[in-house]
């Protein structure tokens, strides 16, 4: 073969290669939101992904809202959406799929945290008194469905609209006499000495934190989409097998995201959430149909209620644990 050939012949395949390479580079990379919470950090700073051959691409959102909205256009491949802002969304579209579960509660993580010295020390106490949270959230629905169980009313308190930033800078000031929300929000005001966890909302409801996918995404790639769910499955392990490694990798994480915050703070809160990442369609419907139920009571949602098993993607979530299964 001539020199000018055997060129031709080795810049084709380099670039046949390349391109080879290119393709495979784009089908492993998946574009994840991540809303700072304590099941996306620890999937990102652990680095399982990258066992599974996944390439996170992450797009920073601020609330749930925004990622839902970010599914819906596909500006994200999967993310992590609450109770509260999914069931809205799946009341209006069938483009995503839930996949699987990243936290799960009892209505226990949500938190009252007062001004240490506050004399306040039940519910009753704040009856006409200044509360701090984020209405529409899941600890705003976890005060709600507490007081339908509890004899009192949301319209016993003077609830004040505030952004979770916002909640801890109440407290210090004691502009407001309460503030309801979860860790590491009310661990900090704990270690730092000025607020005092009043009480929970344990038994209040069903909540959960889903994994949920753009469904058309998850049809033109089922295989990406079952390996990334099962790197977050063996993320979530983490949790309850080494409590003190989850604690440091949100450590790392947080001080990325300008956040300096302690493992030792941030294990605090850990046991307050249930990060079992066993998929549970009938508890996810009852969550579902439970939030409907309590923003249709509100006002804040009307119509008839969806049939949520259809945005339930369960064989997926089979997948994915066989996954997880043939790596150990």
């Amino acid at each position: 073969m001539k020199l000018w050939a055997k060129t031709v012949f080795a810049i084709g395949t380099s670039v046949a290669l390349t391109a080879g390479l290119a393709a495979q580079s784009m089908a492993d990379t998946i574009k994840m939101s991540s809303r700072s919470s304590n099941w996306d950090i620890v999937l990102i700073e652990s680095g399982i992904a990258e066992k599974y051959g996944i390439t996170l691409e992450i797009v920073p959102l601020r609330t749930g809202a925004e990622v839902t909205e970010a599914l819906v256009g596909g500006s994200v491949d999967v993310g992590s959406v609450g109770e509260t802002p999914l069931t809205s969304l799946l009341t209006r579209t069938d483009t995503v799929a839930v996949i699987g579960t990243a936290v799960s509660t009892d209505g226990g993580y949500a938190q009252v945290i007062v001004p240490k010295d506050s004399p306040l020390q039940s519910i009753d106490d704040l009856k006409g008194k200044r509360i701090a949270t984020k209405v529409g959230s899941g600890s705003y629905r976890a005060l709600n469905d507490w007081c339908a169980k509890n004899d009192c009313d949301l319209s016993d308190f003077e609830i004040l609209n505030t952004a979770p930033n916002a909640i801890l800078a109440a407290i210090e000031s004691e502009s407001v006499d309460a503030g309801i929300w979860f860790a590491p929000t009310t661990s900090i005001a704990v270690a730092k000495g000025f607020g005092r966890i009043m009480m929970n909302f344990s038994g209040a409801n069903e909540g959960q934190a889903s994994w949920v996918v753009n469904r058309e995404f998850a049809k033109n790639n089922p295989e990406l989409v079952a390996k990334f769910l099962a790197a977050t499955i063996e993320a979530q392990h983490i949790f309850s097998e080494d409590p003190d490694r989850a604690a440091q990798l949100l450590e790392v994480g947080m001080q990325k995201r300008g956040r300096d915050l302690t493992a030792d703070i941030l294990k605090m809160g850990l046991a307050d959430f249930d990060y079992s990442p066993t998929f549970d369609t009938e508890k996810a419907i009852r969550v579902f149909e439970g939030v409907f139920e309590s923003l249709s009571s509100a006002g804040k949602l009307s119509g008839d209620m969806p049939d949520f098993s259809a945005a339930l993607m369960p064989e997926m979530n089979a997948q994915a644990v066989e996954i997880v299964k043939s790596m150990h």
